[in-house]
């Protein structure tokens, strides 16, 4: 009796998740404290497309050569949905009658790194030079990594000496060694061999400053259709995973401690596979995995079980969480419903073995992240 009445409460929230003020609560927290990459340089060194390129987000504002396209300090969230990370872009700096004093200060005391971005063909960076000077940074303040942009501009045989110079002027003006990437990005049309020259080395680069975002920047290959189709929302399952390992306010058990925001991210998922989400369908999701394996790997899944699968999300591994339990229930949740929506699109045969085995991956995935 206890069995079923824990799971039909589960599935009807999943159903229909309903308003939770607690869990509300939780998610706005989670927003608060998400990792903030801070991007400094001057106007038209290349900020807002470092941010439209790792996150593939189009309402980024892209400028046009050195003519300012950020009019004051934006933040971008992402996944815009279920965020997992935050950049701050502060407006360009040498704008016309813009003191940046009160963007830096604020900037500084937000922001877990600092991304400095500077032109190869722009050496006269003197305004970005007095503004991390004005910041007087401890070695332990933040994260810094330059990056160096624009390489295109110059020949082959000059860019050893310009990235050296500016390398020199912002190692000066911090007074230690800054880290480095090169970076060209280029649009399509612009004639370019690789338009996002740098990309890979530059999240690798990003990973290394704040290791905590593996799961939202790493880039992975789709083996097939469907897999690719699954990665252009693998972000958003992540960032309800995170929400979800932050809500640790609710009771310890994992799918029954957040089964609104699983139902929010079941409902968002469908509507991205053209599927309206209902008690029907999320029934037939329910049975093609079987809901005893459901509720002995999602659910019940105990400490000592999870422990061997994954590592304790954000914390030290050792005993399992409300936290691991919350995002690894949800992640692999997603990452099954993705391949389930795929296959129900397309009409295609959907065999439980399949769907269970993908489930379970999605758990053991978490033990190399």
């Amino acid at each position: 009796m206890k069995y079923s009445l824990r799971w039909r409460s589960w599935l009807q929230a999943m159903v229909q998740p309903e308003p939770n003020p607690a869990l509300e609560a939780a998610l706005q927290q989670h927003r608060a404290s998400l990792p903030v990459l801070w991007l400094l340089g001057k106007t038209g060194a290349g900020k807002s497309s470092i941010i439209q390129r790792l996150t593939g987000d189009t309402r980024v504002q892209i400028g046009n050569g050195y003519a300012p396209c950020t009019g004051s300090a934006r933040f971008y969230d992402h996944p815009s949905s279920a965020p997992v990370l935050r950049f701050l872009e502060t407006r360009g700096l040498g704008e016309a009658q813009y003191d940046p004093a009160v963007d830096l200060a604020a900037a500084r005391g937000g922001s877990h790194a600092l991304l400095i971005v500077t032109r190869v063909d722009d050496p006269a960076q003197t305004v970005l030079v007095n503004a991390l000077r004005s910041l007087k940074l401890a070695s332990n303040d933040l994260t810094i990594l330059h990056i160096h942009t624009a390489l295109h501009t110059l020949s082959a045989n000059e860019l050893p000496r310009a990235t050296a110079f500016n390398s020199a002027q912002i190692d000066k003006a911090l007074s230690r060694h800054v880290p480095t990437v090169s970076i060209d990005f280029t649009a399509p049309e612009d004639g370019f061999a690789n338009p996002d020259l740098g990309l890979d080395d530059l999240r690798e680069s990003i990973l290394e400053l704040v290791p905590e975002l593996t799961r939202v920047l790493a880039r992975q290959e789709g083996r097939d259709q469907e897999e690719s189709v699954y990665l252009s929302h693998r972000r958003d399952i992540i960032g309800y995973a995170s929400a979800a390992a932050a809500s640790d306010i609710l009771p310890v058990i994992g799918l029954i401690a957040v089964p609104s925001l699983q139902g929010k991210m079941l409902y968002t998922l469908a509507g991205r596979y053209g599927i309206a989400w209902d008690k029907r369908v999320a029934t037939e999701f329910v049975a093609a995995l079987g809901s005893g394996f459901l509720y002995r790997y999602a659910i019940s899944l105990g400490g000592r079980q999870l422990s061997r699968l994954i590592p304790v999300y954000g914390q030290t591994v050792g005993t399992a969480t409300t936290a691991s339990l919350s995002f690894a229930s949800t992640y692999a949740l997603g990452r099954a419903a993705c391949l389930y929506m795929y296959r129900r699109k397309h009409r295609q045969v959907m065999a439980p073995e399949s769907l269970r085995e993908t489930f379970k991956q999605a758990l053991k995935e978490q033990k190399t992240r």
